[in-house]
């Protein structure tokens, strides 16, 4: 790879370009600040588009896993996704954990693997552990597997399958995780998952821990586009993310937080250089969405490591709006709105949802659910002729859902209308007979 500059152009064009592009300043606080703060909108640049009916595959860490559940519910088609596998697939519960792929050589692995099955190393990378019957997987997502070898070769095959559907997809997403890596010297290839400890103990020298360089990442993207390629028949269309999802901690020798911002930079760095000269290739900023937002909005357990699937959908909405061809004129998804009401709520930012409404006023005349969330925020500001109307509007909508009638029962003692809430009342009982607590809670004056 020729080392050049990243982009090469005239002093001409370059203010031309910052002459046309309204994203140039970063944002202050007077001055598109709600670009930033509380929830970071950052904007990616296609140069594809995708269809309604176009299937996604995704591929990569943890958060690949988010991105699938998001897609699934804007009603895309994703082909990553399956959960027949086996009784080895349906030991955890929740199959796709086998999927996490959690560096880029492990993404490699797998398409090599699914797309050229001769190469395959078969029970080679299944290890036998310190028990019969337990092995070592260090390839999938979840590497401890109790079975038997038999039923751990039918859900390597049935694995196998289901990445080959890479080759098919109209789009693929891939997610980059971490540079900290294992290498198995016997075998000469990365594993996905640290060797268990019994195995090192067993042959020390046969794994040894790696921290991948800059140039082993570009390369093994460049790498997993070339195999792309070879395999398929339709024009490749890639995503390529990083995941927000930070270390859980670190076997250098470092602090966490310096070892964890190494490894985002350096494969974020990587990625700008390979959609350079990579065709068809686009960078989505899902990690700029979640790292640049307020923390109390963007990790959902308060643990810094999860991200909040309320965020989740509004990247998703916002990969849609973009990228899908149709949608470009579109606003965000109701579920992507219903999310940002959520988290600005969760802050106490009632100004927020309100300017949220503003802009998206006819999604939210649509949808119950965002009009008791916009009642509840004028509801806090005391403006409750607003909230009461509000709440009206969403039992008009959606009768068969208790919050608003009981939003609406509950305003009537401020606006001191005891004659409404007993008729509320009545039409409460009618309607949710099993909710006799709320009634009898309700109090009036």
């Amino acid at each position: 790879m020729t080392d050049k500059p990243l982009s090469n152009i005239s002093a001409a064009d370059a203010y031309a370009n910052a002459k046309a592009n309204k994203l140039r300043s970063y944002p202050s606080p007077d001055r598109g600040g709600d670009r930033l703060y509380p929830l970071a909108s950052p904007s990616a640049k296609p140069s594809f588009t995708m269809k309604p009916t176009d299937s996604v595959f995704t591929i990569g860490s943890c958060f690949a896993r988010n991105v699938e559940s998001a897609l699934l519910e804007t009603g895309m088609k994703v082909t990553s996704n399956e959960d027949q596998l086996g009784v080895v697939g349906n030991s955890l519960g929740f199959t796709p954990n086998f999927f996490n792929k959690y560096s880029i050589h492990s993404i490699y692995n797998d398409l090599k693997w699914a797309f050229e099955r001769d190469t395959y190393p078969g029970d080679d990378i299944i290890y036998p552990m310190h028990k019969d019957g337990l092995y070592a997987d260090m390839q999938l997502g979840m590497s401890k597997l109790e079975f038997e070898m038999d039923d751990i070769r039918d859900f390597r095959t049935r694995y196998l399958d289901v990445m080959a559907r890479a080759k098919d997809a109209d789009v693929v997403i891939i997610t980059l995780g971490y540079v900290e890596t294992w290498y198995d010297n016997k075998l000469g290839l990365y594993l996905n998952t640290s060797p268990p400890q019994p195995l090192i103990k067993a042959d020390p020298d046969r794994f040894e821990f790696r921290v991948l360089s800059y140039n082993d990442i570009l390369g093994a993207l460049h790498d997993v586009h070339a195999l792309l390629l070879k395999h398929r028949t339709k024009p490749l269309k890639m995503l390529v993310t990083v995941s927000p999802v930070p270390l859980l901690s670190t076997f250098r020798d470092v602090d966490v937080l310096v070892a964890n911002t190494y490894s985002k930079s350096v494969q974020r760095a990587a990625i700008d250089e390979f959609i350079r000269d990579a065709e068809g290739v686009d960078y989505f900023p899902s990690y700029e969405f979640v790292i640049l937002s307020n923390p109390e909005l963007a990790w959902s357990r308060g643990d810094y490591r999860h991200v909040s699937p309320d965020l989740v959908a509004r990247i998703m909405s916002n990969v849609v709006t973009q990228y899908v061809e149709g949608a470009e004129d579109q606003t965000m998804t109701v579920g992507a709105l219903q999310g940002s009401a959520r988290m600005l709520y969760k802050i106490e930012d009632y100004a927020g949802i309100k300017a949220l409404h503003a802009k998206h006023p006819d999604v939210f005349a649509s949808d119950a659910d965002l009009l008791v969330m916009l009642g509840n925020a004028h509801t806090k500001t005391r403006d409750i002729e607003t909230a009461f109307g509000l709440f009206a509007q969403a039992h008009t909508l959606a009768p068969e859902k208790a919050a608003p009638i009981e939003r609406l029962i509950t305003l009537c003692r401020p606006m001191r209308d005891p004659e409404q809430a007993q008729r509320l009342m009545v039409r409460h009982e009618q309607l949710f007979p099993k909710r006799g607590n709320f009634r009898k809670n309700a109090t009036f004056w």
